[in-house]
Formats: structure tokens, sequence, C-alpha cells
């Protein structure tokens, strides 16, 4: 013959059991939803926009545009190059670009530049970062 087994459940852990089930899924949920939404609200250092810096190129002045869009440095362009500019200083213009693209792959302005624009390099990284001064949130 077989015997009856009564199992004795005692409310309290009934209860303190169902308590831990149900902060165990809460958690478990908010965990899920702040690491699928962690970059959502990161939309980057800067203010969209467009931000000019100036650098003193002997006697003349060359601007530097820097847009920034989605937060991110977007594109680095010589402004403003007056033709004195363009004759006296032919390094300016290659240097910009080459500073340009670095900056825009690095968003960063510690970057490698090759030696012979250094000191135009020099000059257009001066101006980018006094454009990206005025660009911060």
């Amino acid at each position: 013959m077989s015997r009856t087994r009564f199992m004795v459940v005692k409310l309290r852990e009934l209860i303190k059991t169902a308590v831990f089930a149900v902060l165990g899924v809460i958690i478990l949920i908010g965990l899920i939803y702040f690491f699928l939404h962690l970059g959502d609200g990161d939309s980057g250092a800067y203010r969209d926009g467009t931000y000019y810096g100036q650098m003193a190129v002997g006697a003349e002045t060359a601007h530097v545009a820097v847009t920034v869009a989605d937060g991110k440095i977007a594109d680095v362009a010589l402004k403003e190059e007056s033709d004195a500019v363009a004759a006296f200083y032919p390094l300016l213009k290659s240097a910009a670009k080459e500073v340009g693209r670095e900056v825009v792959a690095t968003q960063s302005l510690t970057i490698e530049v090759s030696p012979q624009n250094a000191r135009s390099a020099q000059l257009v990284l001066d101006a980018v970062a006094q454009s990206l001064e005025q660009a911060k949130k």
C-alpha cells in the first residue's frame, strides 16, 4: 500500500520566495533595458554646428571651419584663405586637409602628421582646438 505524505508549506517561506522571484525579474528587466539603451542619450562631446578658429599666418589671418554633426567632428576645412596666404604658405592647404582627415577619423586632436607639414599642421591644430572650445557642451 502506498502511504500518503503531507507537505507542510509555511506561508512565510512562500511569500519570501515570491517576493525574491519578483525582485529578480525586475532587476533582470532593468539590466536588459539599461544595456540596450546604453548609448542612446550620448550625442557626443560637442554641440552641432560650424565653428571657426583663426590662425595667424605671417601678417595674414586664415580661418579654419570645424563642422560638428551628431556631437562628433564631421569636417575640418580651411576657409577664407586670402591670395597672400595661398601664395606664401602653399603647404597650409595640404596640411589642413591632412589634419582634417586625421581629426575626423580619430575624433581627437592628438594625431600624427608628416614631418614636412609639422609647422603648418600645428597652426591648423591650434585653430581646430580654438573652434572646439566654442563647440563644447
